[in-house]
């Protein structure tokens, strides 16, 4: 087994060129090196407009199997603010948004990570960098729709019901075509607990 290090949100072109070039350590130097799997480094970050045509590739294939409701090009640019993406030195291989709806209640969207690099903490680090945003907003209360609980349960959310976020309702749900057959499970995380 070998290690992956994972780099903290990095905010500099420069410092992300040189923590992508790193060669991959040996040994597990605490806390920030995660085992996994023979994998490259990967590293968590604000999205671009340059990753976008990643991002929507991504996106599209969750969304052609039903697991995301589909986004265009241009719903996706105009949140490209509320968006993280994992990048590794072959481009972008995971995203995930963090939606506000008040000075209290987000939602994690579109959560996509590329197939190949599943199970090696891409996912987990995306997430505990939204709510890392999330508590730095004084944000209390996170919530995401979802068909995988089991991952957000081992990140600490817990399942509730979709009526506990009208807002989510009234802005997507009300006119989604899958409403009357939405499989998604409603999970929550208390931020203040």
């Amino acid at each position: 087994m070998s290690t992956v290090l994972v780099l903290p949100v990095i905010h500099s072109r420069a410092a992300e060129a040189a923590a992508l070039a790193m060669p991959q350590p040996t040994t597990a130097p605490a806390p920030v090196v995660v085992e996994s799997s023979p994998a490259p480094l990967f590293m968590v970050r604000r999205a671009r407009l340059a990753d976008l045509p990643a991002m929507m590739e991504l996106l599209n294939r969750y969304a052609r199997r039903g697991l995301l409701l589909p986004r265009t090009p241009e719903q996706v640019r105009r949140q490209l603010g509320d968006f993280m993406v994992a990048v590794d030195v072959t481009g972008v291989i995971g995203c995930a948004g963090l939606r506000r709806y008040s000075g209290e209640l987000a939602e994690i969207v579109g959560v996509a990570v590329d197939e190949r690099r599943q199970g090696q903490g891409v996912g987990r680090h995306l997430i505990d960098a939204l709510l890392d945003e999330a508590r730095a907003l004084g944000l209390r209360r996170v919530f995401a729709l979802t068909l995988q609980d089991g991952f957000f349960h081992r990140l600490g959310f817990r399942t509730t019901s979709v009526a506990e976020f009208p807002e989510k309702i009234a802005l997507d749900c009300n006119g989604c075509s899958k409403r009357a057959t939405c499989a998604e499970i409603a999970v929550v995380l208390d931020l203040d607990s």
